[in-house]
């Protein structure tokens, strides 16, 4: 297992020693992805990552940051491609290279010399629910100011493979991100680009913990 994941992946394997699917020999993404969904928060890995960011967050050396928590139930595993920081950066440990169906990612994104807040996208490579090749994004808005209220904003949505060379969209994400005005897409407004579903929270704190859940759509 790799830095920053938790979990045992959930793969046609896994879905085959299960009373509902045996037998079946035309496994989907979306039944990988629903399985991988119901078991979100087993094994207490949902426990562990969040133990790991909180490691982190005491040893990174500074009061503001982000604890970053992702959750891959697409039905396959997302590799990933390109960060932004448009304020801070990723701490000590790195981005996770892979996160398997039925993982959570876990990363911890910390302010830098020049700013006092934690503002940040990443990108990974994934399938969409046709098994074709797709981009999921998730962006995270900390913005903390001394002596002023938290704001904190999130964004996320899934495009075509490499859409997001941040160069061209960045600035219309953090756009998006900032002008939105919420800390949360529940399932009502969740990003449904072919098929899939990505949501998105985040807490008002100088250490929120933002929390992303990648999907399919009627898992």
């Amino acid at each position: 297992m790799g830095d920053g994941v938790f979990g045992i992946p959930v793969t046609n394997t896994t879905l085959e020693s299960l009373p509902e699917y045996e037998g079946n020999t035309k496994l989907k993404p979306i039944d990988r992805a629903r399985v991988a969904l119901n078991l979100k928060n087993s094994d207490g890995k949902n426990e562990s990552a969040l133990k790991y960011l909180l490691d982190l967050k005491e040893t990174c050396g500074v009061d503001v940051g982000t604890l970053c928590l992702v959750y891959n139930a697409t039905g396959d595993t997302l590799k990933y491609s390109q960060k932004k920081d448009w304020a801070g950066h990723i701490g000590s440990s790195p981005y996770p290279i892979q996160i398997a169906n039925g993982q959570w990612g876990a990363f911890l994104h910390v302010i830098g010399k020049a700013s006092s807040q934690s503002i940040g996208a990443v990108a990974y490579h994934g399938k969409d629910a046709d098994a074709a090749d797709c981009d999921w994004m998730v962006a995270w808005n900390n913005a903390w100011v001394a002596g002023k209220d938290f704001s904190t904003t999130v964004y996320n949505e899934v495009r075509k493979k490499d859409h997001y060379n941040f160069v061209g969209p960045e600035n219309f994400i953090l756009q998006q991100m900032q002008k939105a005005d919420v800390y949360y897409s529940d399932d009502a407004n969740a990003d449904q680009w072919k098929g899939t579903s990505s949501s998105a929270s985040i807490g008002n704190h100088n250490f929120p913990i933002f929390t992303a859940i990648l999907t399919l759509k009627d898992v």
